[in-house]
């Protein structure tokens, strides 16, 4: 094998990381995705994360390949989270498995040689033993994973900026965003998250089960409360490191509890991050729009509290985009809405098990809350 760079598939084994080989790869891909952490800050962040619920017992598993007879050396790595899903197709609904891909690094020494592709063409063999599908979120855009056999879904992007001076309180005697009603909504506290989650998932269940035949498959992973509270560790530990106040607010619920949002405090982004909209499907479309514009105005306060300069939700239903309208008509010299397209990260890209292939897929609830 030479200088050991110029290897065949057969060269090569792809396998479960060891403790040994996940230090190795979070060396080499820290790289690239510690920023702004310290490479030191980065491994214990990693290592934390690799301790929730979200990750325990199997629920997050790290993967690496490597030349036969040189473990010690990382080809290329990524790791694979194991998530419950809901899917509606041909008249039924049933909950099953699902995985998210993140991570995915291959190791400088190696690229332009077809490394990842053996990756996630190994991987994919892997996780279709215990799942129906797969997911991954490109910063690469469309393209790479289109030709890997994955369908690449759009990424929709409503952003809402903070004008001067709101969205740069720096100095904590300049003015703050203010909420134009806000006794109609109050903020939610870490414990609350579980049992909100738990009610978010009947909701969800309930819409999958009142869904019309319509020749889709309908699909969405569950807003555990594993899922959302590993965001809150993550964004605690970077604000730690960041020197940043620890959020004390996770969401905002409407005054009737029958709407609410999750978000995160994007401290490298300088934004604030909706992980989920959640609602009572038993309003109307106005009444719905109307409190998402309430829930919204919380979160513009809670990014300007903390210095953060926008708020943003990924693929906007008709209720977040009238909501958000909603917000822009009433703070038309404070807040600028944008409603745009990511064309180049964060690409949701979805793929069934087994080589189905099918354009009538229908992801439902697409929000940050299934990024990891």
């Amino acid at each position: 094998m030479g200088d050991l760079t110029d290897l065949s598939a057969s060269d090569i084994v792809f396998a479960e990381a060891t403790l040994e080989q996940r230090q190795i790869s979070w060396e080499l891909n820290g790289m690239f995705f510690a920023s702004p952490l310290s490479l030191s800050d980065y491994f214990a962040r990693e290592k934390l994360l690799s301790q929730q619920d979200l990750a325990r017992d199997g629920g997050c598993r790290y993967w690496v390949l490597y030349p036969e007879g040189r473990p010690d050396r990382i080809i290329a790595s990524c790791e694979s989270f194991c998530k419950p899903v809901l899917i509606a197709e041909n008249g039924g609904v049933r909950e099953s498995r699902g995985h998210s891909v993140a991570h995915i690094h291959t190791n400088p020494e190696y690229r332009r040689q077809g490394m990842a592709a053996l990756l996630m063409s190994r991987l994919q063999v892997q996780l279709e033993q215990d799942g129906e599908c797969t997911v991954l979120y490109s910063d690469i855009g469309k393209g790479y994973y289109t030709r890997l056999g994955w369908t690449a879904f759009p990424n929709r992007l409503v952003t809402l900026s903070l004008l001067s001076p709101y969205g740069s309180t720096r100095n904590r005697q300049e003015p703050r965003f203010e909420h134009s009603e806000p006794r109609r909504a109050r903020y939610l506290k870490l414990e609350e998250i579980p049992d909100l989650c738990a009610l978010d998932g009947m909701y969800l269940s309930r819409r999958f089960h009142n869904l019309p035949p319509d020749g889709f498959a309908h699909i969405a992973f569950l807003p555990t409360s594993a899922q959302v509270l590993w965001h809150n560790v993550r964004e605690d530990f970077m604000a730690e490191k960041l020197s940043k106040p620890r959020p004390m607010n996770r969401g905002a619920i409407a005054d009737n509890g029958k709407t609410w949002i999750y978000w995160r405090h994007d401290w490298r982004a300088g934004q604030l991050e909706i992980l989920r909209v959640a609602q009572n499907e038993g309003l109307t479309i106005e009444w719905r729009a109307d409190e998402i514009r309430v829930l919204l105005e919380a979160a513009l306060v809670e990014a300007s509290a903390h210095g953060l300069s926008r708020v943003v939700a990924w693929n906007p239903d008709e209720q977040m985009t009238l909501g958000s309208k909603g917000v822009g008509n009433r703070h038309q010299k404070s807040v600028k809405v944008v409603v745009s397209e990511q064309m180049d990260k964060m690409i949701p890209c979805f793929r069934w098990s087994g080589g189905r292939r099918t354009q009538k897929t229908v992801w439902e609830d697409n929000y940050a809350y299934g990024w990891c």
